[in-house]
């Protein structure tokens, strides 16, 4: 026998008994794990199907989404941040891994839109969110049926279903960040744990950096599981791990010569300063005529319960051990609302994840669960006796209609969200446009239909994100003319005799319109510019 057929023989029969090993500890994890895969698995089939149909058509498109794809697209096909020059306005890592998943999947050439693509992966970052819930309820000593009612709110929760669908970065920070509290929670409270505790945390800041307000509750829930056996060396390997991720950020930024301040150039901290200190707030929550109360409005007409419901709890989770570290994080949440800064629309989703576990933590801890404030003896006194049997029992009986009538009210919201067979109004403009405009022409468009017209359509000019005509000075410096307009009506909103979008407005005084999609400021007018005019 050769000398390499001796080392094949040998090299397979060292790896035949490591399948047989790990095929046995896959054994021994599903036979451990059987009971809650037997609930959970139908749970986020079911919170999977809700969440798919008819993504498609609703909600209606808006401009995040549509940045963050061009961005993954530049991402895949360009080797780049963005399609024009990066403003640090956000960490990369949320739009990265959609152009990695587009990558390793086609996606971008898969879906008849980028926004269906981008449908695709909040889908996935739905169910896997929903799975961690569970997995957390779990390991915060919550019961099975009441992990399982915490997947059924986060997952069928009709104000979720909404800021859910649209490609938003906060739609990746939350598995993320939920990963970052189930390995913090690790029963086994090992360092490799500790070490994915802090590296999901900071993913989750490098997809967006505003899940650093996060950072106090997670440090707590981190402290709160710790082994005085190993702690000393697992704070400073995992810490070390962790600051080690998320300093490739500004390390990135230093090696462009973009991490400090600098006159007509994109900077990192020149950016941050704009944001915390520059930037325009929107009031806060106190102040009726404030835009903030005006979104906390929007949110409630699709959901009061788990908002609401989340809040109501948080006081009462200060009393129970395992919970606070979670009543922390939905408080920061709600404090985000007080404070009178800038707030964007999407920062719902940092409330919704944290509101069904306080919930139904709060209400286990009522009907007796001891487990939820580190007691681990048996109940004693008339809590074992027949009063708190009936206590419990009442509790759990009031509890389990609650949640029946809550999903029914919520019933008529998810019919009309998942029924919707009218496409988007920019849908349809972008159908008009590849139909009837020559690829040579210059398109000023909405945020949401720039991949497809660049890939699918092949429009050379590439068109302009209208936000980049008066913001990117490579894109004023290069406007020769316009030939198209093709923008939602509020673009054109000039309320307090100004306007977001000077040369947008500007251009339309000199245009036609020659198709119209929709009605009202979410209606979409196409308008063919003058040949005459021409940007200043």
């Amino acid at each position: 026998m050769s000398t390499t057929t001796i080392h094949d023989v040998v090299g397979i029969r060292q790896i035949v008994p490591m399948r047989r090993q790990v095929l046995i500890a896959l054994g021994e994890w599903f036979r451990a794990h059987r009971t809650s895969l037997l609930i959970a698995v139908p749970l986020l089939v079911l919170v999977g199907a809700v969440h798919a149909k008819g993504m498609a058509n609703f909600p209606d498109w808006v401009d995040d989404p549509g940045t963050y794809l061009s961005q993954a697209w530049s991402f895949q096909y360009e080797r780049a941040l963005s399609p024009y020059s990066y403003f640090y306005d956000h960490t990369p890592a949320g739009w990265m891994q959609i152009g990695a998943w587009s990558m390793l999947t086609d996606g971008f050439g898969r879906h008849a839109t980028a926004i269906g693509f981008g449908n695709e992966c909040m889908l996935i970052a739905k169910v896997i969110s929903a799975g961690l819930l569970y997995v957390l309820a779990r390991r915060l000593s919550i019961s099975r049926a009441g992990a399982a009612a915490v997947v059924l709110l986060f997952g069928l929760c009709p104000l979720e279903l909404v800021y859910g669908r649209w490609t938003f970065l906060d739609n990746i920070v939350t598995p993320w960040m939920l990963l970052a509290f189930v390995l913090a929670y690790s029963p086994r409270r090992s360092i490799s744990a500790a070490i994915g505790s802090t590296g999901a945390f900071a993913m989750a800041a490098l997809t967006k950096e505003t899940a650093l307000i996060l950072l106090p509750a997670f440090v707590w829930a981190f402290a709160q599981n710790l082994d005085r056996r190993n702690r000393a060396q697992l704070v400073t390997v995992a810490a070390f791990c962790g600051l080690l991720l998320m300093v490739l950020y500004p390390l990135y930024a230093l090696y462009k010569g973009e991490l400090f301040t600098a006159p007509d150039r994109n900077t990192l901290l020149g950016t941050a300063r704009w944001q915390l200190l520059q930037r325009q707030g929107t009031g806060s929550l106190l102040d009726p005529h404030s835009s903030t109360a005006a979104r906390f409005s929007d949110w409630l007409q699709y959901d009061r319960v788990l908002l609401l419901g989340g809040a109501a709890a948080v006081p009462f989770a200060f009393f129970v051990k395992r919970l606070r570290p979670i009543a922390l994080a939905l408080t920061i949440g709600w404090l985000m609302l007080l404070r009178g800064g800038y707030l964007p629309y999407m920062h719902v989703l940092s409330l919704l994840p944290w509101s069904p576990l306080l919930i139904v933590g709060v209400l286990e801890r009522v009907a007796g669960n001891g487990r939820l404030s580190g007691r681990r003896r048996p109940l004693a006194g008339w809590r074992a006796g027949p009063a708190g049997r009936l206590v419990r029992g009442l509790v759990g009986g009031v509890a389990a209609v609650a949640l029946v009538a809550t999903v029914a009210g919520w019933t008529p919201s998810l019919q009309r969200m998942t029924s919707v067979s009218t496409e988007p109004p920019l849908r349809s403009a972008e159908r008009w446009v590849a139909d009837n405009v020559p690829r040579n022409k210059v398109l000023v468009v909405h945020d949401a239909i720039w991949v497809d017209l660049v890939q699918k359509y092949g429009y050379r000019p590439r068109p302009i994100i209208v936000y980049k005509l008066d913001t990117d000075p490579a894109v004023k410096a290069s406007l020769h003319r316009i030939d198209y307009l093709v923008l939602p009506n509020w673009y054109f909103r000039t309320p307090d005799g100004a306007s977001k979008y000077p040369t947008a407005v500007e251009a339309r005084k000199h245009a036609v319109p020659v198709a119209r999609f929709g009605s009202g400021d979410g209606g979409v007018t196409i308008y063919r510019v003058s040949s005459l005019w021409r940007p200043r």
